[in-house]
């Protein structure tokens, strides 16, 4: 088998505003709005990124799979741009279509990342555009733990991308890579962590903590 060498990217984005600033006055469907286990505490500190996407689009509906989740938001909060709804089915049917579809964070839990991708195509207006973030497969971070014999992974996730891997993906699914970029972990400026994404920064934001990614529907003629 003959590798192929990929160009990759070569500059880092604040992953939470280019976000922000890729939804303004957009229509957005939001995927894995709820965010769980760790939606309350982002709602305390204000860090809870649908209410920000809620803030800047034009419209802005949030689906997730936690039907818990999704009705005490509704009941305690107050909250109704949300919808319990599967990712990997997604239908205009049912939710309608949209300017941009933000998956941040989601498609490394999923059990078939391609029937989300079906799904997204079907939701995704012919001039919107998908945004992705998701954990780097050859992130620095994790790969200074591989000569200790540990793998530091949420309990939830099932894959790992790098650049190249998803736009494959993704590709595959009716969709062409617009940009992509590097994101480091925002939260977390001091101590090791902190530490080892700034050596990372310094060497390439491809050793950074996430990948930013942006496509847009192939359209047919």
């Amino acid at each position: 088998m003959v590798h192929v060498h990929h160009p990759l990217p070569r500059s880092e984005v604040h992953r939470e505003r280019y976000i922000l600033d890729r939804a303004r006055g957009l229509r957005v469907l939001h995927v894995g709005a709820a965010d769980a286990p760790y939606t309350w505490d982002a709602l305390a500190n204000g860090t809870w990124l649908h209410s920000k996407l809620s803030a800047v689009a034009g419209e802005c509906l949030g689906v997730d799979i936690d039907e818990p989740t999704v009705a005490r938001l509704r009941q305690e909060r107050g909250i109704t741009n949300l919808r319990v709804a599967n990712c990997e089915t997604l239908d205009p049917a049912d939710v309608g279509t949209f300017d941009l579809v933000v998956a941040g964070e989601v498609i490394e839990h999923l059990d078939n990342p391609g029937l989300f991708l079906d799904g997204v195509r079907r939701v995704v207006s012919p001039t919107g555009h998908l945004l992705i973030t998701t954990i780097n497969a050859f992130c620095l971070r994790r790969l200074v733990r591989i000569p200790t014999h540990i793998e530091s992974v949420h309990p939830d996730h099932t894959y790992y991308f790098s650049h190249r891997t998803l736009s494959t993906l993704v590709e595959r699914h009716g969709f062409a890579f617009v940009e992509g970029h590097g994101y480091r972990v925002a939260d977390r400026s001091f101590g090791m962590v902190g530490l080892v994404e700034g050596l990372a920064g310094l060497i390439s934001p491809n050793l950074l903590q996430g990948l930013v990614h942006l496509y847009r529907p192939v359209v047919s003629e």
